[in-house]
């Protein structure tokens, strides 16, 4: 986790802390209490070496295990005292969702419990790099970070790789964006931050309207947080990253969260390409697809949309485009470059050698 950057906005819109809006006549704090059956660490194993930041409930520190001889993300919340049991319990429930999903695209986590205090924590490993919202941030301002758009588009497909694990454990992530996506210094990429994230078992907290705005999908928002969010909810949060990616901008760049939220209902979103004029047709298609308004117009699972992106990264047509005959053309010459030179070379002399036979006879 990273502290927060007002320069950032641009891609978490507006603001780099998670939108809560509880309706209190709905919402009701669980009967159980995760925390009282966490277990008590050792008051000597984590030595503090410095805080690395703060968002939503959590602080973030940078602790060295002396059981390991390792340094590690350590996740506390520094005014559980004064946090309702409804807070704690969600905190507990992020550690051990992350916990289950064990995925090398998944930041993993090492140890649950509670310090002397009695304040819950949990470890995860250490990261060293940016965010993506740092890495398109640095690209808007025309800072060379080596992250073309290929590299960008690789990153989106281990983020896919990480949701569909996530899918098929019954685990919805419900707030992916590009704050919440850390790219390593060695190619690593893994998503970060599940804790809002739903399990198929897991208890619903009606009236609870949570999300990142420009990310939540128009449905949930829509519902006023009465209906469970799923699948479709991922998929159009990987459609908004992906604009932020074609258009260095993310969907709803400036505007303030209201209008933000407004604008998903209405489902108006204005294409990548009317921003930056050389984002690929086939890409944009898979933008929109995955960022359609009805749940049923989008991607049925992040697999269909990860083939569609590794389709455009190899130049082949996607499903989301219904590409044209002279487009499948053009896509397959910039496939086969090599091949297609020759072809026409072939073509050239063929005329070439029609028209030197006709001349020698007409001659």
């Amino acid at each position: 986790m990273e502290k927060s950057d007002p320069n950032l906005n641009s891609f978490d819109n507006g603001s780099d802390q998670t939108l809560v809006i509880a309706d209190q006549s709905v919402a009701k704090e669980s009967d159980m209490d995760a925390v009282s059956t966490l277990p008590v660490k050792p008051q000597d194993r984590y030595k503090f070496i410095r805080s690395i930041g703060f968002g939503g409930m959590k602080g973030v520190l940078l602790v060295h295990d002396s059981d390991t001889g390792r340094d590690v993300a350590m996740a506390i919340m520094p005014d559980f005292r004064t946090r309702p049991r409804r807070d704690l319990n969600r905190f507990v429930r992020e550690a051990y969702i992350t916990a289950r999903l064990e995925h090398p695209n998944i930041v993993p986590v090492h140890d649950i419990g509670i310090d002397g205090s009695g304040s819950p924590y949990f470890t995860m490993k250490y990261l060293h790099g940016k965010t993506l919202a740092m890495i398109l941030h640095q690209k808007q301002q025309g800072i060379d970070n080596d992250y073309s758009q290929e590299r960008l588009l690789q990153v989106i497909v281990r983020v896919c790789n990480a949701v569909a694990f996530a899918h098929s454990k019954e685990i919805c992530h419900l707030d992916l964006k590009p704050g919440n996506i850390h790219c390593g210094e060695f190619g690593e990429v893994q998503v970060l931050d599940w804790g809002l994230a739903a399990a198929a078992d897991d208890d619903f907290d009606q009236g609870l309207l949570q999300g990142s705005p420009g990310y939540m999908s128009p449905e949930f928002i829509r519902s006023k947080g009465m209906e469970r969010p799923g699948v479709a909810a991922d998929i159009y949060a990987i459609g908004a990253i992906l604009y932020a990616i074609l258009a260095n901008s993310s969907p709803f760049a400036g505007l303030p969260s209201q209008e933000i939220l407004r604008r998903q209902v209405e489902g108006r979103i204005t294409p990548p390409s009317q921003i930056n004029s050389q984002v690929d047709p086939g890409l944009e298609a898979v933008c929109m697809k995955a960022m359609a308004l009805a749940p049923a117009d989008r991607y049925q699972s992040v697999l269909e949309l990860r083939r569609d992106i590794l389709a455009c990264i190899a130049g082949y047509p996607t499903r989301a485009e219904n590409p044209s005959g002279w487009r499948r053309m053009v896509l397959y010459i910039r496939r086969n470059w090599s091949k297609a030179i020759i072809i026409l070379l072939l073509i050239l002399i063929g005329i070439l050698g029609f028209f030197l036979m006709h001349y020698r006879m007409a001659g």
